[in-house]
Parts: C-alpha cells; structure tokens; sequence
C-alpha cells in the first residue's frame, strides 16, 4: 500500500534506524520540522505492507522536469522482500509523472541500494569523490522517460 508521507512516518523511520547502513538518528529539534516540510510538499510517500512502513521517500524537484529522488528504507523491508520491491516500484511510477528525468545518489558501500536502483531502471551515470557527509564516494544514477 502507498499513502502520501505523514511526519509521523518519518520521524519513526528516522528514530528506529534507517536500514542504510544500519544508520540511527538522535532527536533532533530539526526533524519535526524537515518532517513536516516533506508531509507539505505533497511529494512524498509512505510504503507499507501490511501495517508495517517499509519506507518512506520521494522526488525534489530540482526544476520542472527533473528532480533527485530520496527513499528511506526501514528493517521491516527484509521481513517481505517481494512485497517491499513492488511497493517501492509502485510509488516510484506515481512520483515519476511530470518528470522527464530523475537522480539519485548511492553510497559505494551499499550494495543493496545499488542492487534496487538497478531494478527500478535506473543507469550508472558517474561516480563522486567524497560527496557524503562521512566522505565516502557516491555513484550517481538516473532514469529518464
């Protein structure tokens, strides 16, 4: 199932681990906030299956017709793969109307995250030196319609 992203999402999200490199977030006064922004934006969805959030993502446009999309994967991802999969790919065809266009950034490091651009046809389009915040290298992908 697939819902417009509510700040409540996130914010668990974010405060029970990112999946990413088993990446936890600390309170933070500026999360309700950004959480907030992204509920507003009306770009952004919450993927369940079940009850459970699987993620949460969505596209910021960068100008009209192309935009950089970001997803954030939960731990329950891994209790349903499949199921996960087509959730993730179901929302992702829903934001992708009126782009012409769309990027993401991965992590070298994160090979699943490669592994699920790939099956969402997205295509190597470079690497960038140190563009993380801890300095790892990233690997630009994109997918254009």
């Amino acid at each position: 199932m697939i819902r417009p992203l509510k700040k409540e999402d996130m914010i668990w999200l974010l405060q029970d681990g990112v999946k990413e490199q088993s990446i936890k977030f600390l309170p933070h006064e500026h999360i309700d906030d950004v959480a907030q922004q992204r509920e507003s934006s009306g770009t952004c969805l919450t993927g369940l299956v079940g009850d459970r959030i699987v993620g949460c993502g969505g596209i910021d446009q960068i100008h009209p017709g192309v935009g950089e999309v970001w997803v954030m994967l939960s731990y329950e991802v891994d209790k349903d793969p499949i199921r996960a999969y087509e959730v993730i790919r179901d929302g992702l065809e829903q934001l992708m109307e009126g782009f012409h266009r769309v990027e993401g950034w991965c992590r070298v490091d994160f090979v699943k995250g490669h592994t699920l651009f790939r099956h969402l046809n997205f295509k190597v389009e470079g690497r960038a030196s140190k563009r993380s915040m801890d300095k790892t290298d990233m690997i630009l992908y994109s997918r254009t319609e």
